[in-house]
């Protein structure tokens, strides 16, 4: 065989390696995550603290290797102080989340209010192991209807995924996701999961409606972008001021696949702790 036949063969060979390499590499690991499903005390960040850490002590027997806390998890996503309470990023609380992924070795992502000058946000974190903050979210639909004089939106465009030891995730928070666009955008950015604390509430008339609207939304998510959706949402948590006061949260926080069939989902209007694995694709 001639000399630049034996090199265009070989070119080629490698070139099928290649392409067979990388069509039987996983997109991404096997994965377990905790969802957290808990009842805030709104308002109350020395109690929050203490129901993120036992439910983070909770989740540890499991030996997950990604946490997921609630929408605001310091003080409550309609907490009527949160331009006066609100924390820096990096700040207490996200120092308290810190410790407990280095206690646990786990991943962690909690939502949080966050103050940042003269602006306050509602935003959510992802911490790796060692409690390093990797990436973070502010809420960009902010139902300013009811949260303006608590916050503001976080900017449009920021960039909603992080690569991690487990691939490419992305991150939104509650009601960005009523606008199927933002999500889109993480799943087009390469994001094979979704982390999206929540804080869906309604009068407890409606709490059941809510659950029911809750997992149809999570559902839609999911099979609108194609991602595996882990969402973990409070209970109970009766809202204490403003337009909604008395209002409840309704659980039933779940890991969803891509399908919109749920792998796992806690109970309704009920503190829980739930478990999935994810097995590598």
């Amino acid at each position: 065989m001639p000399a630049n036949q034996q090199v265009t063969r070989r070119g080629a060979l490698v070139a099928m390696s290649s392409i067979a390499a990388q069509a039987a590499a996983p997109r991404h690991p096997a994965l377990r995550i905790a969802l957290a499903q808990i009842d805030l005390d709104d308002g109350n960040l020395h109690r929050n603290m203490e129901i993120a850490a036992e439910a983070a002590a909770d989740a540890a027997r499991h030996r997950p290797d990604l946490f997921c806390l609630p929408e605001a998890v310091d003080f409550g996503w309609l907490h009527q102080q949160g331009r006066r309470d609100a924390l820096p990023i990096p700040g207490p609380y996200t120092h308290f989340l810190a410790s407990l992924a280095r206690r646990h070795n786990f991943w962690i992502c909690g939502g949080c209010l966050e103050k940042d000058g003269a602006g306050v946000y509602n935003s959510a974190v992802i911490l790796d192991r060692s409690g390093r903050t990797v990436h973070k979210h502010r809420k960009i639909r902010t139902l300013p209807e009811l949260t303006s004089h608590i916050y503001d939106a976080g900017p449009a465009d920021a960039p909603l995924t992080v690569d991690t030891e487990f691939g490419r995730l992305g991150l939104t928070i509650c009601a960005d996701n009523f606008d199927i666009a933002i999500p889109k955008r993480a799943a087009a950015a390469g994001a094979w999961l979704l982390i999206a604390p929540h804080g869906f509430a309604a009068p407890v008339a409606d709490m059941e409606k809510n659950a029911k609207e809750y997992a149809a939304h999570i559902r839609r998510v999911a099979t609108a972008t194609g991602m595996w959706v882990a969402a973990a949402n409070v209970a109970l948590a009766r809202v204490r001021g403003g337009d909604w006061r008395d209002q409840m949260h309704c659980g039933v926080s779940r890991v969803v696949r891509p399908d919109g069939a749920a792998a796992v989902e806690a109970k309704f209007k009920t503190p829980d702790l739930v478990v999935c694995d994810i097995p590598a694709e």
